[in-house]
């Protein structure tokens, strides 16, 4: 199973307005806050689109952003990569650094910036990751479309 959306509540954190999203990946389930200084809900939405169609065509690794900022000021932006294996995609949370890129941070190249997928880390440990098959980012791309964020209500 996997349900990713947003709620249609907006709050306040850290002293910005935030959407609050939600994400389940089988029994992993976590809410999380997309900021709306720079991306609005459309915008978030549009991505996400974007990087789950790059899937279903058969590219190997994309991500989808969770936590946008201006990409001249930010830190960092929270992305989660998505690895296509066979009809399987491998799902990672990430904090993407601005600072540690090569060049300066573009939209268009996302999946640029994301590594190879590795499964154990520099240290001998088991990266975490989930695995979905691509019906489910099928699934999770037609209720989008719907206008229905997600589908858990």
């Amino acid at each position: 199973m996997f349900v990713l959306g947003f709620t249609n509540e907006i709050a306040f954190s850290y002293g910005e307005q935030v959407l609050i999203g939600e994400i389940h990946i089988n029994s992993f389930s976590e809410s999380f806050h997309s900021p709306i200084s720079y991306w609005n809900r459309s915008e978030y939405l549009s991505q996400w689109r974007s990087g789950f169609n790059e899937i279903i065509s058969g590219k190997k690794k994309t991500a989808i952003v969770t936590s946008m900022y201006d990409p001249t000021s930010a830190n960092f932006i929270v992305i989660w990569p998505l690895y296509l294996v066979g009809k399987d995609v491998f799902i990672r949370n990430r904090i993407l650094f601005i600072e540690d890129l090569k060049e300066p941070f573009n939209e268009a190249k996302l999946s640029s910036y994301i590594d190879d997928r590795e499964t154990i880390d520099e240290d001998g440990e088991v990266i975490s990751e989930w695995k979905v098959s691509v019906s489910d980012i099928h699934r999770v791309l037609a209720s989008l479309d719907k206008g229905i964020d997600k589908g858990i209500d």
